[in-house]
């Protein structure tokens, strides 16, 4: 896992995902860890970004299926307090389930010089995963905090978890394990070697095809 250029991007851990309109007990269960990881990664100089569910009250589409639940401006839109939202830390809010679906989140990561997004959050089979999804086919690595990310039910959970190892080549870790690589890094060199991943950029969307074979990346340029 590369570290050098990562950002973890946390996924709908709001109010209303975790104890309000949408409650969700394996949620409040996953905050420790959630918070245990932010907290290192802010230590470690790693981007912390939160991809808020902010909807427009009474059009958003996803009504339909979830009925209202994290309003723009309201308190059950907003982050746990648990994960101690800082000055420090980005937010980027969306109306849909991917975090890049009409955001800047790209953008963002780009200007942050990510390559690798860490995912976090609420939920493993539907937020978490269509934002990797969007990270996968942009060209980002993605990696997946098992202990920090759940859903509804532990079925749900693993048929996100396996999806996104088996379709977009997520390396799983546990949020112990990310943060000895973070110390590792730091301690070796500061992020800054050919094992952290120095010199690796992030393509441009035109400039490569990224796809996953076999479990191996391949990057094929476009002429």
């Amino acid at each position: 896992m590369e570290t050098n250029h990562a950002a973890i991007l946390v996924v709908d851990m709001l109010n209303d995902f975790v104890t309000g309109a949408l409650k969700c007990d394996r949620g409040l269960a996953i905050v420790p860890k959630t918070a245990e990881l932010l907290d290192g990664a802010r230590k470690a100089g790693v981007p912390v970004i939160f991809c808020n569910d902010a909807h427009l009250k009474g059009i958003d589409r996803e009504f339909e299926v979830w009925g209202e639940h994290a309003i723009a401006g309201t308190h059950g839109a907003e982050v746990i307090p648990e994960l101690g939202l800082c000055e420090k830390d980005y937010v980027v809010p969306k109306r849909r389930y991917s975090g890049f679906f009409h955001t800047d989140l790209d953008l963002l990561l780009r200007e942050l010089g990510v390559n690798t997004v860490i995912m976090t959050g609420l939920h493993a089979h539907m937020c978490v995963r269509h934002t990797a999804a969007d990270a996968f086919q942009l060209g980002y690595h993605v990696v997946v905090a098992t202990d920090a990310t759940d859903s509804f039910t532990e079925e749900d959970y693993l048929y996100g978890i396996k999806y996104l190892k088996e379709v977009y080549g997520a390396e799983a870790y546990t949020v112990s394990e990310i943060l000895d690589q973070f110390e590792r890094c730091a301690g070796c060199c500061g992020g800054d070697c050919a094992a952290c991943g120095e010199g690796e950029e992030l393509p441009t969307e035109a400039e490569y095809v990224v796809l996953n074979v076999s479990k191996k990346r391949h990057k094929i340029r476009i002429n």
